[in-house]
């Protein structure tokens, strides 16, 4: 950063080199109960992806301080599941053919870790995410991210029938550390009184999908598998502080988030 503000006071800590993982990043291989884009993954309520299944690496910024301090929010994101959530049932016991109307909701619910909002806004890292799975792309809208939707259907019902409606929801969970640009350099955020593990905020993350699927019997639980494309690890700082000797607002912004 430019020296251009009063820079925070340097702690006696001049840390210690940070040695990130080198990954192969691959496609994982389908399993035997993968289902295909000719089903579209209409066969199970839960599908899991193979592999590591790394969809989102980067960075939030949580503050910025030309040329006094910043500090950011390192993602690492997972695909967990795939579920199709089962809202209804119709059964029609009549000779004649029925119609129902119904109305769901998309939208991004925070289940885990939701105190992260006090640093950035965890939702909108979502918003015009493209993941690969089953050899396709699926890119989040911000009526399933950063606002909700709500649509009405109309569900045809025939004689001595039930069906079915599944909305799908994605589960993610996101590994969030920190960095502190502070002093000329950028720091990882290690534990109090240590540099290993860094600290580490977890959050779960579901998103309700405008994707909804109608079916004449209920679907068995599974699991099915899907293949998820991985990206590779979030890059850390090359060098790792101790928590208490990063910056004071840095260490505010922690608290904040539960952490």
């Amino acid at each position: 950063m430019s020296p251009q503000a009063s820079k925070p006071t340097l702690a006696s800590d001049a840390g210690v080199p940070h040695i990130q993982a080198v990954e192969k990043v691959e496609t994982a291989k389908v399993a035997t109960k993968a289902a295909t884009p000719a089903d579209g993954q209409h066969d199970y309520r839960v599908y899991k992806p193979t592999g590591t299944a790394r969809t989102f690496a980067g960075r939030e910024t949580i503050f910025y301080s030309q040329g006094d301090q910043a500090m950011y929010g390192v993602i690492d994101r997972y695909l967990r599941s795939i579920n199709w959530i089962q809202l209804i049932s119709w059964r029609n016991d009549t000779d004649a053919a029925q119609q129902y109307q119904y109305s769901y909701t998309t939208g991004l619910t925070i289940t885990q870790g939701s105190e992260v909002t006090n640093g950035f806004n965890l939702g909108a890292s979502y918003k015009g995410m493209s993941i690969g799975i089953d050899h396709s792309t699926r890119t989040f809208k911000s009526t399933e991210t950063t606002t909700t939707q709500t649509t009405t259907i109309t569900v045809n019902v025939p004689p001595r029938s039930v069906v079915y409606f599944y909305q799908k929801r994605f589960d993610f969970e996101d590994n969030i550390t920190f960095i502190n640009d502070a002093w000329g350099s950028e720091w990882n955020i290690g534990p109090w009184g240590g540099y290993s593990p860094l600290t580490t905020k977890i959050t779960s993350v579901q998103i309700m999908a405008e994707e909804y699927y109608t079916k004449s019997q209920a679907l068995p639980e599974g699991p099915g598998s899907v293949t998820v494309d991985s990206v590779a690890a979030a890059s850390k700082a090359s060098i790792t502080r101790k928590r208490e000797n990063v910056t004071q607002r840095a260490k505010d912004k922690l608290d904040s988030m539960g952490l």
